[in-house]
């Protein structure tokens, strides 16, 4: 593919979204809840489906076929731990969080939180917290667009993903939550129609079928099938984070305020559970399937940019797209995820402004947090899969939080010792690469804070006054 294929086909896309961002402006009300959570009126469908594309991002095609390339169905273990969590949890908290978000009027899940525990300062110090995890989380999301640009098209990385920037900008401030969920429709449903025309292509014009595909791989990589090719300690490393994911990622845990009803609300975990199975299976096999055909890729993340070398110049920038339509969709929610928590929980806090000035501060935020992970980008600090975990298994730190919002003992002295011990143990452990035990710190970081959570609770126990 060349640059002004690439460059074309994201012009089209990005005109259909801008299209569709435009339609969601007209539809959108005044107000903090109508621009950051669509005044809680998203269909199962389009909530479905915006869950999916904030989840699933170039972490998926990009970092986790890199994975299955390197160590085979042992990654399908992995993700498929972190799929079958986040169901559970969802099937649980979802209904209790969107019920409570509704009584409370909360926008974001720290508020949640502050409310819950009675403490302002509680919702300040989270929304940082969650700052400092996500923006490299959000970075990879450039990262991602950076890696396919340059690897299929031969774009310069900085251009690349300063092309990611502008569309994120634009869709964003357009309309918010509801210019965001429109768009990820489209998106994820880009995303899993290219994958599985790619998966198909792959393993019929070079294996005949899957048949023959597994056979392949059972004669010349029979190690790929083995469940064992991760360490325990890494993949328990790996799963842990990700297990608790749909609660202490804040651009996640911030759709279950966002169904009108809680029939869409079933809806959108029904949806999200499939797309999710499908989607999964897809992006192993090609990584195993890539082993096969090209055996000696050293750059796992470069892995995808191989394959799409290789198939017809349509095929591959309809993948490129659903890739690129992948990363976006995950970073346009959590800046505005991001943006909204920083005006709900600190400006709105700490200002007591009205409700005009509180939505210009929250707009004028977006562009600062892009801005943020876009020169954090540049960097190109770790592989996406490990930086991905390293966000993740930071933001674990909050999970007895939420978790503790149904335990009547839990304090706000318990809540914010655990963010902050959990939390600083994590980032120590990753900056001096000094694993206790060979325990990584994701692990580490569930332990120290679940410990401190409920002791600290028991401690400091008080009446709630919040009825939950």
């Amino acid at each position: 593919m060349n640059i002004t294929i690439a460059l074309l086909g994201i012009l089209a896309w990005f005109a259909i979204g801008c299209l569709i961002s435009y339609y969601a402006k007209r539809r959108m009300g005044p107000g903090v809840a109508e621009y950051f959570i669509a005044n809680r009126k998203i269909g199962g469908f389009i909530a479905a489906m915006t869950y999916s594309a904030t989840t699933y991002s170039a972490f998926m095609m990009v970092g986790l076929v890199g994975l299955a390339y390197a160590v085979g169905v042992s990654a399908m273990g992995f993700e498929l731990t972190y799929l079958m969590s986040t169901i559970l949890l969802l099937l649980y908290f979802a209904p209790q969080f969107w019920s409570i978000g509704r009584r409370y009027n909360c926008i974001t899940p720290s508020e949640l939180l502050s409310k819950r525990y009675e403490s302002d300062a509680l919702g300040g110090i989270v929304t940082i917290f969650s700052l400092l995890m996500l923006i490299p989380y959000m970075s990879i999301q450039f990262t991602g667009i950076g890696y396919l640009l340059e690897g299929l098209a031969g774009i310069p990385y900085l251009l690349g993903i300063m092309i990611a920037f502008i569309i994120i900008i634009t869709y964003t401030l357009w309309a918010g939550m509801r210019s965001v969920a429109w768009t990820d429709a489209l998106q994820s449903l880009i995303m899993i129609a290219s994958s599985i025309i790619l998966l198909f292509y792959v393993i019929y014009s070079h294996f005949g079928s899957f048949g023959n595909f597994f056979i392949a791989l059972q004669t010349h990589h029979p190690k790929l099938l083995s469940a064992r090719n991760i360490p325990y300690q890494k993949f328990i490393g790996l799963s842990i984070p990700w297990m608790f994911f749909a609660l202490t990622n804040p651009q996640v845990s911030q759709r279950m305020f966002i169904s009108k009803d809680r029939k869409s609300l079933k809806n959108m975990i029904i949806g999200f559970s499939i797309f999710g199975f499908i989607y999964t299976f897809i992006v192993i096999n090609l990584g195993l399937a890539a082993r096969s055909i090209f055996p000696n890729i050293s750059h796992t993340d470069m892995v995808t940019s191989q394959i799409l070398s290789n198939v017809p110049v349509v095929l591959s920038l309809l993948v490129f797209l659903g890739i690129v339509a992948a990363s976006v969709s995950t970073v346009n929610s959590i800046t505005l995820t991001l943006s909204s928590m920083c005006t709900v929980d600190i400006f709105g806090k700490i200002s007591r402004a009205d409700e005009k000035r509180r939505l210009l501060f929250g707009k004028l935020m977006v562009p600062v947090i892009a801005v943020l992970a876009f020169l954090f980008a540049m960097g190109k600090f770790g592989v996406i899969v490990e930086l991905s975990v390293m966000s993740s298994a930071g933001l674990l730190a909050t999970a007895p939080s939420y978790i503790g919002v149904f335990w009547k003992k839990a304090t706000k002295m318990g809540s914010l010792t655990s963010i902050l011990a959990g939390g600083t143990l994590t980032a120590i452990m990753y900056f001096t690469k000094q694993f206790p035990l060979g325990i990584w710190p994701g692990v580490w970081c569930a332990i120290v804070s679940t410990i401190t959570f409920i002791v600290v609770s028991l401690a400091t126990e008080r009446p709630q006054h919040i009825d939950i």
